[in-house]
């Protein structure tokens, strides 16, 4: 009777054990498996699953996942590293709570389908409207600037922009001074004379899942804050 006892509690050990520490690691592919199914690809990608019992994941509860890549591609965004991770997870249904981590050596495209190099952009918040913060050098932005206004109105330009907020374009010899103002989440060059017209920098979409609310031009780079639905980017 001693014997099998101590049978039952060994194997209820051994059971325990098994769900406690393997669980995390078996929902952990499962969990990469529907991340490839959501059209997410990427190298070296690791993705850890936690909860806290380990023995929530049974009802499809994740307290967080983890996600780290490179050369990552969700839909037509880009980027060179992602380290994310997703809070208060329900895996059976795919929601997710809220979002936080970094987005490196992003690209998502301009309205004429150019590549817009972003350098980081960081996350926070909930997941349907995450706030995210993307910053790009001067010189970036400038190149993005003088390449829509090519593209969308003909017109070779140089534009300058100095902090704090300062914009000029100077087409041919003449210079007259610009502002970079953001309108139902695109960011927009809008000259103050008649001779140049408003340019879309970026615009958001599917190949842009993120939306401008502010713009900001310092010394050596310029802000961009917005928000993007992580939610539906990764569903």
């Amino acid at each position: 009777m001693r014997s099998c006892l101590m049978q039952i509690l060994v194997t209820a050990g051994i059971v325990f054990c098994l769900l406690w520490f393997a669980l995390p690691f078996g929902v952990s592919a499962v969990a990469t498996a529907a991340l490839n199914a959501t059209g997410f690809s990427g190298t070296n990608t690791k993705v850890e699953v936690s909860a806290s019992p380990p023995f929530m994941l049974l009802t499809g509860h994740a307290d967080t996942i983890r996600i780290r890549s490179s050369d990552a591609v969700m839909g037509d965004l880009h980027a060179t590293a992602v380290d994310v991770t997703l809070g208060s997870v329900e895996l059976l249904s795919r929601t997710i709570g809220t979002v936080s981590g970094t987005l490196d050596g992003v690209r998502v495209a301009a309205p004429n389908g150019d590549p817009v190099p972003i350098d980081q952009v960081t996350l926070k918040g909930s997941a349907t409207a995450t706030t995210a913060t993307a910053t790009l050098t001067v010189s970036e932005a400038e190149a993005l600037a003088e390449s829509q206004l090519k593209a969308q109105s003909g017109i070779v330009a140089k534009v300058t922009l100095t902090a704090p907020n300062v914009v000029t374009v100077t087409v041919g010899s003449k210079s007259q001074a610009a502002r970079l103002v953001t309108s139902n989440g695109a960011l927009l060059l809008v000259p103050a004379g008649d001779n140049v017209a408003t340019v879309t920098l970026i615009s958001p979409g599917t190949a842009n899942p993120l939306r401008v609310t502010s713009v900001v031009v310092g010394p050596l780079t310029v802000t961009l804050t917005g928000t993007i639905n992580i939610q539906d980017l990764l569903s």
